[in-house]
């Protein structure tokens, strides 16, 4: 699992105060804690712990996703309460329960990738404090050297969509890098792409990638070859998590109190400019917030796109 992580194409890492605290996806993993506080759910202190050490033998903590229960618990918003679906993800560093934000994808990519320093793949440099992007001459445009440095005042909404800019040609880089490794492949008759999997009777897994906005994990335990239980973490409970057990908000709650605001209507008119650019900096996507599984299945509504896929029109 360390060696997959550190040839990622984009380093995983964990960043506090501008500084990588670790890049080992072990280390990650086992850090993660599920808080409530302000959701709508009852806590699962008193239910049953699906997993105790990991398969390397280290401790794993009641509220990592492994031994997450899901309790309902349905209530009237009450902002002194409970006031939001959303779980509240949190990294404990061994002091803290820290409310780490995915930088709206982009930018914790970067930041991570350049303060580890180990990608190199000519197109994408990390240097131990920037990433160094170089796209080569097009049949419209010459060469291209851009580089990200890591920003001078943290992260804020000009940031994550600066990030979002400089990542867009990460990207392009890349995949000039994996189109070119899939060619050499295909010239040397490599080009079988699956391997046979047996799902095992017992075991656990985790599993880590990315989605656009940011970090996406999923947490496993099989018994009797099914699965006993799974949690994903996508972005948004990250983001969009309300105040946990302890009282420390979310990264969007965080991110605009205390924000200066430069509107001008009146309270009557109030848009909520200000505010909305802030949390749109992050991408967020709501519906990724909390996930429900119906059992047997129930048909709540069904939509297709694009409509002609459906009409034949």
């Amino acid at each position: 699992m360390e060696k997959w992580g550190n040839a990622m194409f984009v380093t995983p890492g964990v960043v506090i105060d501008g500084k990588l605290h670790t890049h080992s996806l072990v280390d990650i993993n086992l850090g993660i804690r599920i808080l409530l506080g302000h959701s709508y759910y009852d806590d699962w202190t008193d239910q049953e712990m699906f997993v105790k050490t990991d398969p390397l033998g280290n401790p794993v903590d009641r509220r990592h996703p492994w031994n997450q229960h899901t309790n309902p618990r349905p209530q009237k918003r009450d902002f002194d309460g409970a006031y939001s679906w959303v779980m509240a993800p949190r990294w404990f560093d061994g002091k803290d329960h820290l409310a780490l934000d995915t930088g709206g994808g982009p930018l914790a990519r970067l930041w991570a990738t350049a303060l580890a320093g180990l990608v190199d793949i000519g197109y994408v440099k990390a240097t131990g404090n920037s990433v160094q992007i170089n796209l080569p001459k097009t049949a419209l445009k010459g060469p291209v050297s851009l580089e990200w440095k890591i920003p001078q005042y943290g992260s804020n909404t000009i940031e994550r969509n600066r990030a979002r800019t400089y990542f867009q040609a990460y990207a392009a880089a890349c995949a000039l890098h994996f189109a070119e490794k899939a060619l050499g492949e295909i010239r040397a008759g490599r080009t079988k792409t699956w391997e046979k999997f047996e799902v095992p009777k017992e075991g656990i897994g985790c599993g880590f990638t990315e989605a656009v906005r940011g970090v996406l994990s999923h947490h496993m335990v099989i018994r009797d070859g099914k699965i006993a239980n799974y949690h994903p973490y996508p972005p948004t409970p990250w983001n969009a998590n309300p105040r946990d057990s302890y009282g420390t908000p979310g990264p969007y709650e965080d991110a605009v109190q205390g924000q200066p605001i430069f509107e001008e209507n009146d309270r009557e008119h109030f848009k909520g400019i200000d505010i909305m650019r802030t949390v749109r900096s992050f991408d967020p996507c709501l519906p990724c917030g909390v996930h429900m599984y119906l059992g047997k299945g129930k048909k709540i509504e069904r939509l297709h796109s694009p409509t002609q896929s459906v009409t034949g029109e």
